[in-house]
């Protein structure tokens, strides 16, 4: 068994595909981070239409044998434990929350919270995979995490108030992900199931928030609802395809997108925010020099 996970980790750690996959997942979350913030529907709404049309197109893929084959080997594993459903509810109820907050913190000026508890997500995510799950960690992203710690510690220093947005996307989300691999629920049809337990919330919703004001408010919500349906299904793809380690320190950038959209919308950096940010584009600047050295021994 550990000779098996040993080259289950090195064939994660050197997937090309699994970076690419990350990347344009953070790029498709950045434009609904815009979007979130441009539309007049409230953060519920919005919400609701993501899970509405994520569980139509979970509806459609599973017209595909691979997907179904996918789903009862889920179904499968959720009953080999009693405490199984139980987990998936717990991990339902977290990407709940992170779904529902990021379309809310654009709406009402914690654009800039949002991407801090992002930039602190890579952190968690590096050392629970290292320390929780036994992943490989180079020397090279080593350094990343500590440019990253640097970054943050600047920025608590500067920032004494931490917001409550930060701390419930970077710890929850870090336990979501770290409990997703350690019990095998890290597949894109996970998500799928994860979807349809929302469901009944998003309906009250939508029937609560009432009819989009006009069509071009239609076009942004379904823009938003398909843009997460996608962005959804590679960032978790991208997180079996990677080690933890691996997989957080890509994180950052969608952090970096955020706080291009949060200055987009109106907010402004403060204090020390500008030199937080630069520390953080050279860490960026050494996980690409990681990864190229990786897909060089790969080859």
């Amino acid at each position: 068994m550990p000779r098996r996970t040993e080259t289950f980790v090195a064939v994660r750690h050197s997937s090309a595909r699994g970076v690419l996959t990350s990347i344009v997942a953070s790029f498709l979350f950045g434009g609904m981070f815009l979007l979130a913030g441009l539309v007049s529907s409230s953060a519920e709404v919005v919400f609701a239409w993501r899970v509405l049309i994520a569980f139509g197109c979970y509806g459609a893929a599973l017209l595909h044998p691979a997907a179904r084959r996918e789903l009862r080997t889920l179904w499968r594993r959720l009953r080999s434990r009693w405490w199984m459903p139980l987990l998936s509810l717990l991990l339902t109820g977290i990407v709940g929350v992170q779904l529902w907050l990021f379309m809310w913190a654009p709406m009402h000026g914690h654009a800039l919270d949002t991407s801090l508890g992002y930039l602190l997500l890579p952190i968690c995510l590096v050392l629970c995979g290292r320390f929780l799950m036994r992943h490989p960690v180079s020397p090279l992203q080593w350094v990343v995490v500590a440019l990253a710690a640097i970054a943050v510690t600047v920025k608590l220093v500067a920032t004494p108030e931490l917001s409550w947005v930060t701390l419930v996307i970077c710890i929850p989300y870090a336990v979501y992900f770290v409990l997703r691999q350690r019990f095998g629920l890290d597949g894109p049809i996970v998500f799928g199931w994860e979807i349809t337990l929302m469901l009944p919330v998003a309906v009250v919703f939508v029937v609560s928030g009432g009819a989009p004001e006009s069509g071009l408010e239609v076009a942004g919500l379904l823009a938003i609802g398909f843009a997460s349906a996608i962005a959804m299904t590679l960032y978790l793809a991208a997180s079996s395809m990677l080690t933890m380690p691996v997989f957080g320190l890509l994180g950052y950038v969608e952090p970096v997108l955020l706080v291009v959209v949060a200055m987009l919308l109106g907010e402004r950096m403060q204090g020390a925010d500008a030199l937080v940010y630069g520390i953080l584009a050279a860490a960026l600047a050494v996980l690409a020099v990681d990864g190229f050295r990786a897909a060089r021994r790969a080859r």
